[in-house]
């Protein structure tokens, strides 16, 4: 019988998750597998043009790191 693991929280459940996922399936299909799940919807290109505009990676990288100081 395999063993339980003391999983805390949503996290812990989703590595352990993937982590069987990969083991099992190898990291190609666990990905196929997921994949299957979820979708999405929309036009992301256009979602993000809207959130982050022209924006740089270093402007993005500095407005990130500016919220968590």
């Amino acid at each position: 019988m395999s063993e339980t693991k003391n999983l805390d929280t949503a996290e812990d459940v989703r590595r352990a998750g993937w982590q069987a996922l990969v083991t099992s399936l190898g990291p190609t299909n666990a990905t196929r597998f997921i994949l299957q799940y979820e979708r999405g919807y929309g036009d992301y290109v256009q979602l993000k043009d809207g959130i982050h505009g022209d924006a740089t990676v270093e402007e993005l990288y500095r407005k990130i790191t500016q919220r968590t100081d």
